[in-house]
């Protein structure tokens, strides 16, 4: 019971998020907004769904079975191993999410003028 409840309130929070990021955007125009949605609300859920495929693949490629393209042939024809693939990949991810959050606070920081503004 206590899990169910737990994931409800979590996926209340995050469609509070995007609520209010939504009326931000409709209310200010500022692109920053849309970018901070895709970074902490699209990413983290489509980076989930890329990590699982990535871990059925391996798997695959790791018990000798066909993986048919790139990194995951790499596993099959011995020259990496499971780790290691998983390790590259999970930086992957997580260098893309940084990078996301990189454009938001950028967006952010220069407002509509297009330059940094002082933070005061």
């Amino acid at each position: 019971m206590f899990p169910v409840i737990v994931l409800s309130l979590g996926s209340v929070l995050y469609l509070a998020a995007v609520v209010i990021l939504a009326l931000g955007y409709l209310r200010t125009r500022d692109k920053g907004l849309l970018w901070l949605g895709v970074a902490i609300l699209i990413w983290p859920y489509l980076s989930s769904l890329l990590e699982r495929g990535e871990s059925v693949l391996a798997l695959r490629a790791s018990g000798g079975h066909w993986a048919g393209f790139f990194p995951f042939s790499l596993v099959s024809q011995g020259q990496t191993s499971v780790g290691r693939l998983y390790t590259s990949l999970h930086s992957l991810h997580h260098l893309i999410g940084a990078g996301l959050l990189l454009v938001v606070v950028l967006y952010l920081v220069t407002g509509k003028y297009g330059r940094l503004q002082t933070i005061a």
